[in-house]
């Protein structure tokens, strides 16, 4: 009698390790420790710097995938689907923090003066009131919501012949270089 309830008790104990192991989709994975200057974003495989536009995708068993602009990984997320997809994060624009997709607004303008890595862009923010503010503070773009997201037009200056942030593309050109040195500036200011 004791040895079948001793092995009642180890199989419900391996029941009960199997399923917290396993996770569920409900349970939202934290994001990745992306690799900086040695992951390469899912969908344009440049390397993903260590800057304000790094976003990723984990996945229901717990890999994440990196993206080095919120475009790429939102063009992923419509050639592949989310059926596999746990969460997405994205980092605030003021502090570089990870934020999940849903919950932070953005500022859209193809002209800011320090582009997105493949230049979709678009800038994610913590609250709307920090979009609003940094809109108002450089009378630039356009807040979006999540739900704007969705049906923005979604449109790389890459393809236009613009060159972000360089990513090797040649030698770097003055505007390179006022790009490079306005991020270092918000690095500075951040410590991202």
């Amino acid at each position: 009698m004791k040895k079948n309830i001793f092995t009642l008790m180890i199989i419900m104990l391996l029941i009960g390790i199997t399923a917290t192991a396993c996770g569920t989709k409900d349970e939202i994975h934290l994001p990745g420790a992306i690799q900086y200057g040695v992951d390469r974003c899912e969908h344009c495989n440049m390397l993903v710097s260590e800057d304000f536009h790094a976003t990723q995708i984990v996945l229901n068993d717990g890999r994440y995938l990196p993206f080095d602009d919120l475009g790429c990984m939102v063009e992923w997320s419509h050639e592949h689907g989310m059926e596999n997809v746990n969460v997405r994060y994205v980092r605030d624009f003021n502090s570089g923090e990870w934020i999940v997709l849903q919950e932070a607004t953005f500022v859209y303008s193809p002209d800011f003066q320090t582009p997105t890595p493949m230049d979709y862009g678009v800038y994610s923010f913590a609250s709307e009131n920090a979009a609003n503010e940094f809109v108002a503070a450089h009378q630039i773009g356009q807040v979006l919501t999540f739900a704007n997201l969705e049906t923005h037009h979604w449109k790389s200056g890459m393809i236009e012949g613009h060159h972000g942030d360089g990513h090797g593309h040649g030698e770097e050109d003055e505007h390179d270089k006022e790009n490079h040195e306005e991020e270092k500036s918000h690095e500075k200011k951040t410590g991202h």
